[in-house]
């Protein structure tokens, strides 16, 4: 190939590096497409274009284009890692985990890789070993506050309930801006019968993402095991206004109207949640509201 093609190729590269950091990827995909048809044989632009893909969602033609350069370069562990990240999206979690391993044998220090395929684990619910490769991942890099929660996950699907509370304990520590770290402690602690100590821990995500219906769910859920039934109506009453076809909260702020002897507060809710299609708020509606 001529020396100004190869130059040509280089720079159509770096233009559509340059561009996908911006964020423009379709002219990013441009200056990919014409380096391949500079040099069909160099991985680059393939890979580059892949990630582009990816960002576009367009995982199938990101796989595509990872597999060339796996082709062309085999023993480079990057686009094994990124195709893994595309069958994720996909949900073939059994693809993602055998490209995950590939990355990891050609790179044994890759913690992302091992994060990535402890995720891949855990949604085969093989939750031992996704704790193991969380774990790697942590060896590799101990400030990996990601590694650290998902582990914490994978532990509480384990039940090992003091073990998950200090992974949630160590990813929030490292990384106090994430809603679901504090959403997650805090269903935790619930689950422990630690509802005060939850309730300051679903306030926390509330604020960090206040459009987030579960860290609300579960706050109600610890307002009623703490006998707050009006604190707990309140929030219901919240999630309802963002979200006003939410079944589950009609129906349990029904109970919490029931509970305080609200009875025609009660059978409102619960007949707007079985519109809704709830099948528990048909069973309230026979218990408390016909006759």
């Amino acid at each position: 190939m001529p020396l100004f093609s190869q130059q040509t190729q280089k720079e159509l590269i770096t233009s559509g590096i340059t561009k996908a950091k911006l964020g423009d990827y379709q002219a990013a995909m441009v200056d990919f497409n014409k380096a391949i048809r500079l040099d069909s044989t160099d991985g680059e632009p393939y890979y580059n274009r892949g990630i582009v893909k990816s960002e576009l969602k367009d995982y199938r033609g990101a796989i595509a284009d990872f597999s060339i350069v796996i082709k062309l370069s085999p023993s480079y562990p990057e686009p094994w890692y990124n195709r893994g990240v595309a069958r994720d999206y996909l949900q073939d979690y059994n693809g993602a985990f055998l490209d995950y391993s590939k990355a990891i044998s050609l790179k044994a220090d890759y913690p992302e890789a091992y994060h990535n395929r402890g995720l891949a684990l855990f949604d085969l619910g093989r939750f031992d070993e996704a704790i193991q490769d969380f774990s790697r991942a942590l060896v590799y890099s101990p400030g990996f506050a990601e590694a650290y929660y998902n582990r914490g996950l994978a532990r509480f699907n384990k039940g090992q309930f003091l073990e998950y509370i200090n992974d949630f304990n160590e990813a929030i520590d490292l990384d106090s801006r994430q809603a679901e770290y504090f959403s997650s402690r805090g269903a935790a602690k619930a689950s422990r019968g630690e509802y005060q100590e939850a309730i300051i821990d679903l306030n926390e995500a509330i604020f960090l993402r206040p459009s987030d219906i579960n860290p609300r769910l579960n706050k109600a859920l610890a307002f009623m095991y703490l006998k707050q039934y009006h604190e707990a109506e309140l929030v219901y009453t919240r999630i309802i206004n963002l979200d006003p076809v939410n079944s589950e909260a009609f129906t349990k702020r029904g109970v919490t109207r029931q509970l305080q002897e609200d009875f025609i507060g009660a059978c409102e809710d619960w007949n707007t949640a079985s519109s809704l299609g709830s099948d528990n708020a048909g069973k309230y509606i026979k218990k408390f509201c016909d006759h």
